[in-house]
């Protein structure tokens, strides 16, 4: 092959991927009047909409939801494939007793397949989404052969099928609920899997971001070696929670921008770019914005591109500056970087590594660079990852108005052994955090 034919293959090949658009779905909830006004004024950006409208009864039976199948959301949803969630909800809760008796036997199997059959073809959907959530790993084999089930019946009419399901790193994550869900037999005959990218901090964990970026990498990277990448639609957040300690409650963009203005708040950027802010003393926020999630959809583009699309949950709960951000995520174009209002924060900057000898003292000198006119203090800590015979100070401890830096001084005594160890220096301010991590060798010469 020549020069010039290599060029051209790989001119190719590279229109091919910057042209990928993706397909864009959103789950909508009937119970909140904003997620209809959200479809009203936006269903010409989706290609898929997923309206919560089913959930079953204690008797597995199928139960539609307060609202749903409501001709003006229907109408509202027009032009886009319409394939509403199903979910194994009981009384208002997941229940996982339930869907596993329905999934016990090949009969209940095929009578709960027949069950949304004829729920698809009798309302002319375009398909179903099934959301069944917190199943016993037990269950497994028995939740891949109703799916398989369910997947002939629906292909036979020409409808189409979604499974939605837990965000994973590998199969060895198979407690109650993502042990249930066998990505590869799954992916092998589902029309879409749609991830649940999201809930990495959740309502009862520590204050933290929904969706990491590194975690994100991790999660799109295995769904890209078990399922078909064209079939995985990443789901984001479009929410956040405010939590006092491990308490969280849940919030939606237009609630924290109202919280952080009432309490006079700064909104700070973590390292994923989520949107963070303390308030109170006792309350930490943490909440999606078009910025934060441009940064996710900007690694999965780069680092996935063959992705087959993105959902969220959950439409009414977005930063309406979402929206252009989607509209090019459909088409051809680079979606422009969202520009946050406000991103004061800082970043770090020093050595991960530092020598010393037995019975001497050496140093570092670690400095922040303040953006985004942040001009808060900064506090600074160290300490040891693995334990060995040092002493650590930092001068000063705390970085206020223009003061940038911070020495690191590391003693070690004539008893302390020669080897390897770890160090952890921390900044932080309020719900803002960055760590280097550095390696210190001991030697004796």
């Amino acid at each position: 092959m020549t020069f010039r034919s290599l060029f051209l293959v790989f001119a190719a090949a590279l229109i091919a991927t910057n042209s990928h658009a993706y397909r864009i779905a959103a789950w909508i909830p009937p119970w909140d009047q904003a997620a209809l006004t959200s479809v009203q004024l936006h269903a010409g950006s989706l290609d898929e909409s997923n309206p919560v409208w089913y959930s079953m009864s204690s008797s597995g039976a199928i139960v539609v939801n307060w609202n749903g199948e409501n001709p003006t959301w229907i109408a509202a949803m027009t032009g886009t494939q319409i394939i509403p969630t199903i979910q194994n909800v009981v009384n208002g809760s997941y229940d996982a007793a339930v869907v596993a008796g329905l999934l016990a036997t090949a009969s209940s199997r095929e009578a709960h397949a027949q069950a949304i059959f004829n729920l698809v073809t009798t309302k002319a959907w375009d398909g179903i989404d099934i959301d069944y959530e917190r199943v016993p790993t037990t269950s497994r084999a028995n939740f891949t052969a109703f799916i398989n089930t369910l997947a002939a019946k629906l292909h036979s009419a020409g409808k189409k099928l979604s499974v939605t399901v837990y965000a994973k790193t590998s199969d060895a994550q198979n407690w109650n609920g993502p042990g249930s869900q066998d990505w590869p037999a799954l992916g092998a005959v589902a029309d879409s899997i749609k991830l649940m990218a999201y809930d990495y901090h959740w309502s009862t964990s520590a204050a933290g971001a929904m969706t990491p970026l590194t975690w994100l990498d991790a999660v799109a990277t295995y769904a890209e070696l078990t399922i078909p990448a064209a079939k995985i639609m990443v789901g984001l957040p479009w929410y956040g929670y405010d939590w006092v300690g491990t308490n969280g409650t849940s919030l939606l963009y237009d609630k924290a921008m109202s919280l952080a203005a009432a309490n006079n708040a700064t909104i700070l950027r973590d390292e994923n770019g989520e949107a963070t802010f303390t308030y109170g003393g006792t309350h930490t926020v943490y909440f999606q914005d078009a910025y934060s999630y441009t940064r996710k959809t900007d690694l999965i583009r780069q680092k996935h591109p063959n992705i087959g699309g993105f959902t969220a949950w959950r439409a009414g709960g977005e930063d309406p500056a979402i929206w252009p951000v989607i509209t090019t995520l459909r088409g051809t174009a680079t979606p422009p970087p969202a520009a946050p209002t406000t991103i004061p924060g800082f970043s770090v900057s020093g050595p991960s590594t530092l020598g010393v000898r037995i019975g001497k003292s050496a140093a570092a000198v670690y400095s922040i660079a303040r953006t985004g006119g942040f001009a808060g203090d900064v506090a600074v800590t160290v300490e040891k990852l693995i334990p060995f015979d040092a002493t650590l100070s930092l001068t000063p401890a705390t970085l206020t108005g223009t003061v940038t830096s911070t020495s690191l001084n590391v003693s070690t005594s004539r008893a302390t052994p020669a080897g390897t160890c770890s160090l952890r220096v921390r900044f932080s301010s309020g719900s803002l955090v960055r760590e280097q991590l550095v390696t210190v060798t001991v030697s004796k010469h």
